[in-house]
């Protein structure tokens, strides 16, 4: 028996506990070993480490449920507002589509149209169309349009009529001619009208039009109801296309506006809307 004691005896010089062995009665010990226990230390690290656990897992949870729902938003067509309307992506993309020799649209390609007074137009313009024609008329102006949506066939048929009306003045060669219409009215495939976006208006004279009351009152107002001028001075270079005061292209309330403020045309707006 005394050999047992023996063993039992601590640093503490009393009895202690045996390796191993320690209930919530013996506050003085750690389990595993006979160091005294610090009164009060586990409240303290408790309390400093507790908001730090707590802050963490909200901070998870929140970033558990943002993943979650774009997840589930993927592969869904998005909408945005944009212009006067909500539009989608796919919508977006063909609104602010330019369409060129280095970008033509295929034979197939049909927008969705609406007849607009004997004019086929895209149905994305067809609102905001009739309310700046109606708007105009109020103001004692008649915006009579010429032309709207182009199929691919008839712009062919355009383009060549243009280029046989060139060959019969005998000014011009095949060459030429064709040279001088693909600036002003483009092979099929490689004009916008195609899309149905872009409105023609009607005048005796395409070059005179910018002297009529009916152009003062689009420079004017045109933007808002979300048209600007298609083909400009200022984008010749970059378009490979003769300036047309007749031809104006919808892009929306919020981005004509814009244009308008910034004195930008169509590509030059394009070029800011994507930066």
């Amino acid at each position: 028996m005394k050999i047992l004691q023996d063993k039992s005896k601590g640093r503490h010089g009393g009895s202690t506990k045996p390796e191993g062995f320690y209930t919530g009665k013996d506050k003085h010990y750690v389990y595993g070993d006979n160091t005294p226990r610090k009164k009060g230390n586990a409240i303290n690290i408790l309390f400093y480490v507790l908001p730090i656990v707590m802050v963490v897992i909200l901070a998870l949870g929140s970033f558990l449920s943002y993943y979650a729902y774009v997840s589930s938003s993927k592969g869904e067509e998005t909408v945005v507002k944009s212009n006067d309307d909500y539009i989608s992506k796919e919508q977006q993309k063909t609104l602010y589509k330019i369409v060129s020799v280095a970008d033509p649209l295929e034979r197939n390609y049909v927008p969705t149209t609406k007849d607009f007074g004997g004019v086929k137009v895209s149905t994305m313009i067809y609102d905001s169309l009739n309310k700046m024609v109606n708007a105009a008329k109020k103001d004692g102006v008649d915006l009579q349009i010429r032309r709207g949506y182009v199929s691919y066939d008839d712009q062919h048929t355009l383009y060549s009529g243009y280029v046989n009306t060139l060959l019969n003045t005998g000014k011009y060669t095949q060459t030429k001619a064709e040279s001088i219409a693909n600036r002003r009215i483009a092979d099929s495939g490689n004009s916008e009208r195609q899309l149905g976006l872009s409105v023609e208006f009607d005048s005796e004279k395409r070059s005179t039009f910018n002297k009529t009351n009916a152009y003062q009152w689009l420079i004017k107002y045109g933007a808002e109801y979300g048209f600007i001028q298609r083909y400009t001075k200022e984008n010749e270079q970059v378009t490979a296309m003769d300036s047309d005061h007749t031809l104006w292209r919808y892009v929306g309330k919020n981005n004509s506006l814009l244009a308008r403020k910034l004195g930008l045309n169509f590509n030059t707006l394009i070029d800011y809307l994507e930066s």
